[in-house]
């Protein structure tokens, strides 16, 4: 019994000299904190200090300057998609109506790779399609049933000079299988 009760003593005597070490710390860490407080501000918050930018336009450019280059903005970072978002297939290995178009108007090529949606199959990769090329009709790469299957037509556009990827854009599709 005295055994039990000198190690619930020690016990006590440990707690009542650590308490206070730890407030002290805490104390100490919070008047750190206080005292420093550059440390926290994130480098965002840092950037929006040293602003020397005016928002706007250049005070010298005319109405038209401002709208050519808003469209420009707004023609490079357009891509247009089109493809049949209902195709169908006389077979599992026959060609279908796939309408696949990189028109005109694109800046960048594109492929296109369809999926099935249930099993993430890929079933046709289209290659690599040049600005104003089109597929009518394809095979896919894989034999399917008869049937309707949801799938997804990943787009992915590419700078034509360097063929480095540039942006994606989706399209869901229902294929149709008769035979």
């Amino acid at each position: 019994m005295k055994n039990t009760e000198t190690r619930a003593k020690a016990s006590n005597k440990r707690i009542l000299v650590l308490l206070p070490l730890i407030i002290v710390l805490l104390l100490g860490c919070i008047v750190w904190i206080k005292m420093n407080p550059q440390i926290f501000h994130s480098d965002v918050r840092q950037l929006e200090n040293q602003i020397k930018a005016e928002l706007g336009q250049l005070e010298d450019k005319s109405n038209d300057e401002i709208q050519a280059a808003l469209n420009e903005v707004v023609t490079e970072g357009s891509l247009s998609i089109s493809i049949n978002a209902h195709p169908v297939f006389p077979t599992g290995d026959s060609n279908g109506s796939l309408k696949i178009e990189n028109g005109p108007q694109n800046l960048y090529a594109q492929q296109v790779i369809i999926t099935l949606d249930d099993t993430g199959e890929e079933i046709y990769d289209s290659g690599y399609m040049p600005v104003n090329s089109h597929i009518q009709q394809d095979k896919l790469e894989v034999d399917l049933a008869p049937g309707d299957y949801a799938a997804t037509a990943v787009f992915t556009a590419f700078d034509v000079d360097s063929n480095i990827t540039v942006g994606q854009a989706v399209a869901q599709l229902k294929i149709t299988v008769l035979n």
